[in-house]
């Protein structure tokens, strides 16, 4: 075989730089799309049964973002390794952020539940980011603050479609919220007026973000990774969703996201402990195997469901409270800095040897 063609078997071959490989990403990419479909289904139907479903969604993105939090805490507290890296930042964040939690719980700070959920976006947004970065790093090319720029701006101009459209408060007034979240939704109300006059340079920026984003891919149309292609229009797509019926594609934002950190870890995991060694930490005995993932993960949603139901039953609402957002923000905060890629172990976990580039 001639130079020239083994280099173009070697271009073809590399078109597709997926991470974990085309099933695991595809599922990564595209998990939200039937959750979106069956909430979308509901949502345009009237009646008590409709209400229903859609309630018991929305429960099901929840249960599923609160269980999948717990994860980060085995791969900190479950890894030797992993915990040395950063022995104060694991010792000390806990009881820092049960004392600030406590605070803001026992003084019925409001605006806990706001800060939450900007929180929660930013951090889903940042899942997102990062692996458009691994498959852009896999390219070796692209613009780290165009990739970000473009989830950002998109979110912002999908918030600012949701926030001047007057039909967003009939959407949420069928779903069984507390006290506490009905009055964030009527305030909703006094937020139109600034929203509307926001429509069109928000859909304006967004434009010209994607513009900017297609012209980086057509410069490099040679070395261009189509799987960050893939992942990227199936990403934003998820926010237009949100957009075009902001319930539905909410439900599944939540959903797809907790969705997407389970996959995520499984295949870290068996890259990073599936190799023969002696010594591994307590937690790469046991997932080294694919049945001691499977058992892990099986093992792991039913205790913290249980824990979760029994929890809301027996403690005292305050202290369930405390020890739901404790496990939030600690899930926020190691997030971001157990998947850094300028770590090469980090990367490596991803298929990625190149040197370190700015992420």
């Amino acid at each position: 075989m001639s130079q020239a063609a083994a280099a173009g078997e070697r271009a073809n071959a590399s078109r597709f730089g997926w991470i974990f490989g085309a099933r695991a990403d595809l599922a990564i990419a595209f998990c939200w799309v039937p959750i979106f479909a069956l909430a979308h289904l509901w949502s345009v139907r009237e009646g008590v049964s409709a209400d229903h479903v859609l309630n018991t969604l929305l429960r099901g993105a929840f249960l599923l973002s609160l269980v999948h939090q717990p994860l980060t805490l085995a791969l900190v507290y479950g890894d030797r390794q992993q915990f040395e890296l950063r022995r104060r930042l694991f010792t000390w964040s806990p009881p820092v952020a049960i004392g600030l939690i406590c605070v803001a719980v026992l003084l019925n700070l409001w605006i806990i539940v706001p800060v939450a959920a900007i929180w929660n976006t930013i951090h889903t947004l940042q899942q997102r980011y990062g692996l458009s970065r691994i498959y852009g790093r896999k390219a070796g090319y692209g613009s780290a603050r165009l990739d970000r720029a473009v989830l950002y701006v998109w979110m912002v101009a999908a918030l600012v479609i949701v926030g001047s459209s007057p039909a967003v408060l009939d959407q949420l007034a069928r779903v069984m919220l507390d006290s506490r979240n009905s009055n964030a939704v009527v305030d909703l109300t006094h937020i139109r007026p600034y929203a509307l006059p926001l429509l069109v340079p928000a859909l304006a920026i967004a434009f010209g973000v994607f513009v900017a984003l297609v012209r980086q891919e057509r410069r490099h149309i040679g070395d261009a990774n189509r799987a960050k292609w893939v992942y990227q229009g199936a990403s934003l797509l998820l926010i237009a969703s949100i957009a075009w019926d902001p319930l539905a594609g909410f439900i599944s934002y939540v959903a797809a996201h907790a969705i997407e950190y389970v996959i995520v870890v499984y295949k870290t995991m068996e890259h990073r402990y599936a190799k023969p060694r002696e010594r591994w930490p307590l937690l790469g005995k046991i997932v080294h195997t694919a049945t001691g993932r499977v058992a892990f993960f099986l093992a792991f949603c039913v205790v913290f469901f249980v824990f979760d139901a029994r929890a809301q039953r027996t403690i005292p609402g305050q202290a369930y409270d405390i020890t739901v957002y404790s496990i939030g923000i600690l899930h926020f905060w190691y997030d971001s800095f157990i998947w850094k890629l300028r770590k090469p172990a980090v990367a490596e976990n991803f298929g990625i040897r190149a040197a370190p580039v700015p992420a």
